[in-house]
C-alpha cells in the first residue's frame, strides 16, 4: 500500500499522449482568439481606431522574437514544468521557484479574469441585445463558477479527454473567425488598404491628438493586440505527455501564426464592417464585434459569433487552468513546494489535487477580487447582487474587476518572460557551442543573444506603458 502511494505522488505523466495538432490545439485555446475578437479588437481601437488591423499585424510580428525565445528552450528541454523548467535548465533552482510560482499566478488569474468579464458583461449584454430581456445582477456568479469547475473537471479526467474537447472546439473557433470575417469583407462597402496606412485620412487626424498622432495611436493599439496573446506558451506545461518535443517548438511558431493571422482578419473585418467615419463610436458600443456580424451575417451570425465567443471563454479556462497545474505539479515532484501537489490521478493519471487547487484558487479569486474592486468604486456587495446586470454601474464595477485581474496577470507575465529571455542567453553562453562558418555564428548571436535582449528591453517598455495607461485611465471599456 505504502508503495502504491508512493507512485502516485512521484510517478512521471503518461507520455506520447499530446502530438503536434493536439499542441497546436492547446495553443490556440490558451490564447482564447474569440474572446480577443470581443475585447482586445475593441481595446486597440480605443486607440488606433481605423488603423487597429496595423496595430494587429505589429504585434503578431512582435510575437514571432517570444517564439525565438520558447523554441530554442524547448528543444533542449521538455517537461511538466515548462517554464519552470526551462529556467531551472539555464539558471538552477532559485530562479526557476520564481518562475516556477509566477507561472501559475498568473496563469490562475487569468482564469479568473475571463469568466469575470464574459458572465458579467458580455452574456448580458448579449441577451439585452437580442433577447431585449435584462438578467440580473448576481448572474455573473453561477456563470463564473461554470467557466471554471466544469473545465477543470475535463482537465482531471484525462489529457486524451482534455485534448479531444480541445481540438475541436480550437479549430472550430478559428475556421468560424477566419470564414465570418471573410464574408463580412466581402460585404463590406469600407473595404482599403489606408487601414494598414497610418499617414492617410487627414480629416480623422484629430481623433489621435490626445495620444499624440496616428504613429502613437497604432503603438498604444498594437499594446492591447499583444495583450490578446496572453496565454502564448500554453503548450509548453504539456512537454512530459507530448509525443516528442518537436510537436511542442512546431506548436509555438505554427499556433501563433494561425491565431495572428485571423485576429488581423477579424481586427480588419470589425473595422471596415463597422465603416471608417464612424469609428469613433465604435469602443463605445458595447458589442461592436457582435453588432457587425448580425449585420452582415444576421441573427445567426450574431449568436454563433457569441457562442463562439463564450465557448472560447470555456477551452481558454480548460487550456490555462490544466497548464497552471502540471507546473504545480513539477514543482511539488521537485520538493519546490508540498508533496500533495504532485499526486497523480491512479484511474486518469492527471495530478489532479495540483488542478483541483488551481480551480478553488481560481473560484475564490474571481469573486472575491470582483467585490473587493466594485466596493473600491463605491459599488456596495448588494446592489453587485441585487441590481439588473445592464445598470451602468454593474458594467462598470465587473470591467474593472477584469481590468485588476489582468493587470495582475500581466505582473507575473512580465517577470516570467524576462527570465526566460534571460535563460536562451545564460543556456547557450553555457553550453560553449562551435560554428563551422561565418553564417552558423551570426545566425547564433542573432537567435541567441540579439533577439532576447532586444525583447527584453521590449517588455519593460511594455510592461511600463500598459501599467501606465491601465491606473490612469480605468474609465476606458474594456480594458
Amino acid at each position: 500500500m505504502a508503495d502504491n502511494k508512493a507512485i502516485q505522488y512521484e510517478n512521471r505523466l503518461k507520455k506520447g499522449q499530446v502530438g503536434v495538432w493536439g499542441a497546436i490545439a492547446e495553443e490556440i485555446s490558451a490564447m482564447a482568439p474569440a474572446c480577443d475578437a470581443i475585447a482586445f479588437v475593441v481595446s486597440s481601437a480605443v486607440f488606433a481606431f481605423f488603423l487597429t488591423p496595423l496595430s494587429f499585424i505589429i504585434a503578431t510580428l512582435t510575437m514571432f522574437l517570444e517564439v525565438n525565445t520558447l523554441y530554442h528552450l524547448s528543444k533542449r528541454h521538455a517537461s511538466a514544468g515548462g517554464y519552470y523548467g526551462y529556467i531551472a535548465n539555464a539558471f538552477g533552482p532559485v530562479p526557476a521557484i520564481s518562475a516556477g510560482l509566477m507561472y501559475p499566478m498568473y496563469q490562475t488569474v487569468s482564469t479568473a479574469a475571463i469568466p469575470v468579464f464574459v458572465s458579467g458583461v458580455v452574456l448580458p449584454g448579449v441577451v439585452q441585445y437580442f433577447l431585449g430581456v435584462g438578467m440580473p445582477a448576481w448572474i455573473w456568479i453561477p456563470f463564473i463558477l461554470a467557466f471554471i469547475i466544469i473545465p477543470i473537471m475535463i482537465a482531471i479526467v484525462g489529457i486524451r479527454p482534455q485534448m479531444k474537447y480541445i481540438r475541436f472546439a480550437s479549430f472550430f473557433e478559428l475556421i468560424f473567425l477566419a470564414v465570418l470575417s471573410a464574408i463580412i469583407i466581402i460585404k463590406a462597402p469600407d473595404n482599403t488598404l489606408n487601414v494598414f496606412n497610418p499617414f492617410v485620412w487627414p480629416q480623422y487626424s484629430s481623433w489621435f491628438s490626445p495620444e499624440g498622432g496616428p504613429i502613437t495611436g497604432v503603438g498604444l493599439g498594437m499594446i492591447f493586440g499583444l495583450t490578446s496573446f496572453i496565454g502564448y506558451g500554453g503548450s509548453a506545461p504539456l512537454g512530459e505527455e507530448a509525443t516528442n518535443s518537436k510537436a511542442i517548438t512546431r506548436s509555438l511558431t505554427v499556433g501563433l501564426l494561425l491565431v495572428g493571422v485571423v485576429l488581423t482578419e477579424v481586427a480588419y473585418a470589425q473595422i471596415v464592417g463597422w465603416g471608417i467615419p464612424m469609428m469613433q463610436t465604435f469602443s463605445s458600443s458595447g458589442i461592436p464585434g457582435i453588432i457587425v456580424a448580425t449585420a452582415y451575417t444576421g441573427i445567426v451570425g450574431g449568436v454563433m459569433f457569441s457562442l463562439v465567443a463564450f465557448n472560447s471563454a470555456f477551452s481558454d479556462s480548460v487550456a490555462m487552468q490544466a497548464n497552471a497545474g502540471r507546473v504545480y505539479f513539477a514543482m511539488g515532484r521537485d520538493g519546490i513546494i508540498p508533496k500533495f501537489f504532485s499526486f497523480i490521478h491512479k484511474k486518469y493519471v492527471t495530478p489532479s489535487k495540483a488542478l483541483t487547487f488551481v480551480a478553488v484558487v481560481a473560484s475564490i479569486t474571481a469573486i472575491l477580487a470582483t467585490f473587493i474592486v466594485a466596493m473600491g468604486a463605491g459599488v456596495s456587495p448588494y446592489t453587485l447582487l441585487d441590481n439588473r446586470a445592464s445598470d451602468p454601474i454593474i458594467v462598470k464595477a465587473l470591467t474593472e474587476s477584469f481590468q485588476f485581474l489582468t493587470t495582475m496577470a500581466l505582473g507575473g507575465l512580465i517577470i516570467t518572460h524576462v527570465l526566460l529571455n534571460t535563460s536562451v542567453m545564460t543556456m547557450f553562453r553555457r553550453l560553449k557551442e562551435k560554428h563551422s562558418s561565418v553564417h552558423d555564428l551570426i545566425i547564433h548571436i542573432v537567435e541567441h543573444y540579439i533577439f532576447p535582449q532586444w525583447l527584453q528591453l521590449y517588455l519593460s517598455l511594455f510592461s511600463t506603458n500598459l501599467w501606465f495607461l491601465r491606473f490612469t485611465r480605468l474609465h476606458m471599456p474594456y480594458w
